[in-house]
This record gives C-alpha cells, sequence and structure tokens, in this order.
C-alpha cells in the first residue's frame, strides 16, 4: 500500500553572506519509526537499511523542494501556489544509521524551527521484530516529494516530534494538545478529532452505498442472466413451433381431405343432408344403406362402424362390378355366364367371410 509520511528533523543551519540558510541536516535513518494513528494508537514501521540507504532512495531527494509547511504532494501543477522557499541541493548520503542531505532555504527565520521530510512508500504489512521493538510493517521504495519547515515542538517541549517522526507525547506536565491524524489517499493530516468523526461517518455511508450498489449489481446480474437463458429457451423452441404448425396444418388438411371423400360417399349411398351430419352419423347411414334400417349403432365401438362401414363400401364396389359383369354377359354369351358365376361365387365367400368376423366381435363384446 502507497502512502504518504512526513519526519521531522531538527534544523542547525547557518547563513550565506547572502542571508540564505545553507544546512546539511540528517532527513532519514535506519530503524523503526511510529506514527499515529486516527484512532490516537501508534502504528510502528520499520525502514531497513537495504531501503535507506537505496541509491534510488537517496537519489530522490536531490533537487526537491523546501516548502513552509505541508500541503500534501508537491507537484508541477501545484507548485505556483504552494511557494517554495528553497530547494534540497544534492543526494542523501550516508551517515551512520542516518542519511543527510544538502539543502537552502532563502528566506525563513529558522530560531525554533524544524524540518519535516514528505515522501511516498509502499508499506509490506508483514509484522515482525527490529532490536527487541515489534513493528506491524515495513518500509518499502522510499520516494523523497519535498522538506517542509514546520514550528517546532508542536505538543510542548515533552511532546515534541522529533527525527524521522519519533515521538515523545505529553508527559501530563503541561504543553499543547498534540491533535490526532487521519490518512487520506495514502498522505497523513492533523485535525480536530470531530472532523475525523465525521469524515469517518461520511466513509461508512459511502461503504454502505458502495455494498448496496455491489448488491444491486448482483441482483441485476442473475435478472440479466434469467433473462438469457428464456431467450435461449424462446430462441430454441422456434424450431418445434414451426413443426408444430406444420403438423397442425397437416393434419388439418387430412381431416378435410377425410372428409370429402366421406361426402362423395355419402352422396354414392344416397344419404340425405350429408353435409349436416358427423362424420359418425355418415358411416352409419352409409352402413344402414346397405344392411337395412334395423341397424342399431347404440351398442356398436367406433372400431366396429368403421369396420362396418369399409365393409358396406366394399359391397357397393362388389355390386357395382356384378352390374357391369351382367351387362356383359348378356352380349357375350353362356361364357359370361361362367365368369359371372365365378365373380358372385367369390362375393358371397368375401361377405360370409366379413360376416363372421363381425359376429366374433359383437359376441366378444
Amino acid at each position: 500500500m502507497t502512502v504518504q509520511r512526513f519526519d521531522y528533523i531538527e534544523l542547525k543551519a547557518t547563513k550565506t553572506p547572502e542571508g540564505f540558510i545553507q544546512d546539511s541536516p540528517i532527513v532519514g535513518r535506519v530503524g523503526i519509526l511510529e506514527y499515529r494513528q486516527p484512532d490516537g494508537s501508534i502504528r510502528r514501521e520499520f525502514r531497513p537499511p537495504e531501503e535507506a540507504f537505496h541509491a534510488d532512495r537517496r537519489g530522490s531527494l536531490k533537487g526537491k523542494p523546501v516548502t513552509a509547511g505541508h500541503f500534501g504532494l508537491v507537484r508541477a501543477d501545484n507548485v505556483s501556489t504552494i511557494k517554495p522557499i528553497g530547494t534540497i541541493l544534492t543526494e542523501g548520503t550516508q551517515d551512520g544509521d542516518n542519511i543527510r542531505a544538502d539543502l537552502i532555504i532563502y528566506n525563513l527565520d529558522t530560531k525554533g524551527r524544524q524540518l519535516s521530510c514528505g515522501y511516498t512508500l509502499d508499506t509490506e504489512e508483514a509484522p515482525g521484530e527490529w532490536k527487541g521493538v515489534s513493528y506491524q510493517a515495513i518500509q518499502r521504495n522510499i520516494r523523497y516529494n519535498h522538506v517542509a519547515v514546520v514550528q517546532s515542538a508542536r505538543a510542548g517541549p515533552t511532546a515534541r516530534l522529533n527525527m524521522d517522526g519519533n515521538q515523545y507525547f505529553d508527559n501530563g506536565k503541561g504543553g499543547e494538545k498534540q491533535m490526532p491524524k487521519i490518512r487520506l489517499d495514502g498522505i497523513e493530516y492533523e485535525a480536530a478529532q470531530e472532523v475525523i468523526n465525521a469524515l469517518e461517518k461520511a466513509n461508512a455511508r459511502i461503504d454502505t452505498l458502495e455494498t448496496a450498489g455491489k448488491a444491486a449489481q448482483t441482483n441485476l446480474d442473475a435478472v440479466t442472466a434469467e433473462r438469457d437463458g428464456l431467450k435461449a429457451k424462446v430462441d430454441g423452441h422456434a424450431d418445434e413451433l414451426d413443426k408444430a404448425n406444420k403438423d397442425a396444418a397437416d393434419t388439418i388438411g387430412a381431416a378435410i381431405k377425410a372428409r370429402v371423400e366421406l361426402l362423395r360417399t355419402a352422396e354414392t349411398f344416397r344419404v340425405d343432408k350429408a353435409d349436416e351430419l358427423s362424420d359418425k352419423e355418415i358411416k352409419v347411414s352409409v352402413i344402414k344403406a346397405v344392411r337395412g334400417d334395423d341397424f342399431d349403432p347404440a351398442d356398436k365401438s367406433d372400431a366396429y362402424i368403421d369396420a362396418a362401414f369399409d365393409l358396406a363400401k366394399a359391397d357397393k364396389r362388389v355390386d357395382s362390378m356384378a352390374d357391369q359383369r351382367k351387362k356383359l354377359n348378356d352380349k357375350g354369351g353362356k361364357n359370361n355366364e361362367d365368369e359371372n358365376s365365378s365373380s358372385t361365387s367369390a362375393r358371397q365367400r368375401m361377405i360370409e367371410k366379413q360376416k363372421s368376423a363381425y359376429a366374433g366381435e359383437k359376441g366378444g363384446k
């Protein structure tokens, strides 16, 4: 996690002939640094030698501005507003466990003042212990941004901020009360507790809204997925719907064709007002036309009536063929009579066979 820190170093300066302030103060060190959290607790972070003395870390000091107080990160787009009062002249150099750098300040009285380094870093949340002191995180990738001149001893002589953020708190014998800090976007600021409380309440509200927003998005995703699933089913049923429509059309067409054929048969058997009768009524009328009006369909199954109807139509065809043969026999002599006799015998055998079948079905009912 990238954050910004402000460490405090006592300023012991000299003046140039022009009246500028020049010094080579300690701007960093190895060790455990302490930072006050917004809730008043202390967080300890360890700065190892390989980080403190890394060439890139020390090199990031050169050319950075000196400011009158902290204004967050100093950048090209806000430096004209901040109005730096000095410059760091050199890269940092190792001095034991410390880092020093040359700087020059143009026009500020240094009496009773300190330097406070502002820098960004990455915190590695890896608790450990160094020289018997525990810490919660390790500082990595330190990148110096500026050095600020601040009022010394903000919390009185027993609660002053010294080098690299070591903090000695008020022992109850006097001095100003140190204001709590809050971290915003990786930068620590001092603020009244009421401001911190209001900000934390607002942040909690934002967290609640974000949670509600995520839940709403989850619900939306679920509804969208369900909609897409239903659409896929509808698309998949399109072919089935087309087939069902075709099958229905074929069925209707077959029914119409069968009705037309039935009406033609009714006409052949001279069934009166056949177009006003149902299919079954037409079939019964045809059967009666062949077997007589004493045929009673009341106790007959649909299958029996269908078979009797087919037999009646067959009888009609046989009778028609017999009439044709008789006419031929009348013209053709004895040979035709023999042929007609043979055909009549065949017809009689077919009728007897079918009657036996129907009698068997009736007996089984």
